[in-house]
């Protein structure tokens, strides 16, 4: 009750101007920044390295956050162990910090796109050491620059009852086969230790966008993390979507995220052979919910999508590259969408997202701090100890991220 009390009293003198700012909009950013709405697109450091271009300038003109759509995955910027790559994210990055962009950080634990890793886990303590370096380097290099982190990615099986992905699962997962399946709670809890407050963590999937088996095994997933004290703040829906997508089904599930606290983006939408009012259908079930924050397309143009021949017209620009062009009708009805939004609920999402990353949930309140006591300090506080992961030989984090050689009263 406090947390939405709190949300309200923030929301308030927002009120006023999201109204005002909506009706003015003449861009999907502008109308996206007025009902407090992160706006974005896939993209890689070649299409915009050259700022001047027309790829760049629809991307800045337009939008108001970028992805790295595979730049930031495992096997690009950790193709042999121990080793970083990360020009391919700085260049998005310093895209982004020049044109006042958020940016999306995509991603660090997924059973794909991860041969060195695949390659170089044998057991539990390999995966959880490979797993935390990697977390602490590249969470290290780009803290301050990420507002959403994809911690995990598609980790829940499509099938088994939507239990989480295992070793036996089509296709496989080498981290719970080797680590077990404290291995998602061990990288969440990593990355809380890493990046602190600076950026928000996500699980990351696709097929769970409206209410079904998927996003009800990961809704529960995310209630038990939160009663474990496992540092989760949002979840990422794919929408990877088609034509007749369900509006109300996809409002329903990010309504029941919202209720127990969590973030919703929408993260790599797509919709194949997409017709307009696909698009305003999936735009209002983002805008009538306030902890919907973040609505990326997975790519600028139906040349540069992943589907490729199989796309159909399912981004928000034809051709590809520098030659791409706006679907002026598809745009304009989003805008007018966002135009049309309830004030209410943007004052109320940009109070939502105003709050720091870490709060526990509907009944938190604060922020997660480490504790000022280190591993070997004198005296430590001992209450009722809190359960912790082992992450290797003789270091070990609690459930919020913590690095600590002794036991933190919760």
């Amino acid at each position: 009750m406090f947390r939405h009390l709190q949300l309200a009293a923030l929301a308030l003198p927002l009120l006023v101007s999201s109204a005002r700012a909506q009706a003015t909009a003449a861009s999907l950013r502008e109308a996206a920044a007025a009902v407090g709405l992160n706006i974005g697109i896939a993209t890689s450091s070649n299409e915009v390295r050259d700022a001047a271009s027309g790829y760049a300038t629809a991307a800045k003109s337009q939008f108001n956050m970028v992805v790295c759509e595979n730049e930031m995955k495992f096997e690009s910027v950790e193709r042999t162990i121990g080793q970083f790559n990360y020009s391919g994210g700085d260049g998005v990055s310093d895209f982004a910090a020049a044109n006042q962009m958020k940016m999306r950080g995509h991603n660090f634990i997924w059973h794909s796109q991860s041969t060195s890793a695949q390659n170089a886990v044998k057991d539990r303590a390999s995966g959880l050491t490979i797993m935390r370096n990697h977390i602490e380097a590249v969470g290290a290099h780009f803290k301050d620059k990420i507002y959403e982190w994809d911690v995990l990615n598609e980790i829940t099986d499509d099938g088994n009852g939507n239990k989480l992905r295992t070793g036996s699962s089509r296709p496989p997962s080498f981290w719970q086969a080797n680590i077990g399946d404290d291995f998602a709670d061990s990288a969440l809890a990593m990355s809380r230790r890493v990046i602190g407050t600076s950026g928000h963590l996500y699980y990351n999937d696709y097929g769970a966008d409206g209410v079904n088996g998927k996003s009800t095994a990961i809704f529960n997933l995310a209630k038990k993390w939160q009663a474990n004290k496992v540092p989760i703040d949002g979840i990422g829906l794919q929408s990877h979507l088609g034509t007749g997508l369900n509006k109300q089904s996809i409002s329903d599930n990010i309504k029941r995220f919202g209720e127990i606290g969590l973030r919703i983006s929408m993260t790599e939408i797509d919709i194949t052979n997409s017709k307009t009012q696909d698009w305003v259908n999936l735009m209002d079930a983002c805008l009538e919910n306030f902890n919907c924050v973040s609505f990326v397309v997975w790519g600028l143009a139906d040349g540069n999508s992943w589907l490729r021949g199989n796309c159909g017209g399912c981004v928000l620009f034809s051709g590809s590259g520098n030659s791409a062009q706006p679907k002026t009708e598809i745009i304009q009805a989003l805008i007018d969408a966002m135009k049309k939004a309830d004030p209410a609920i943007a004052a109320r999402r940009k109070a939502f997202a105003a709050i720091l990353p870490g709060s526990l949930g509907p009944n938190g309140v604060g922020v997660l701090q480490r504790p000022n006591l280190r591993r070997g300090a004198k005296n430590p506080s001992v209450l009722a100890p809190m359960p912790v992961f082992s992450i290797g030989p003789g270091d070990l984090v609690d459930p919020l991220g913590r690095a600590t050689g002794i036991s933190f009263p919760l």
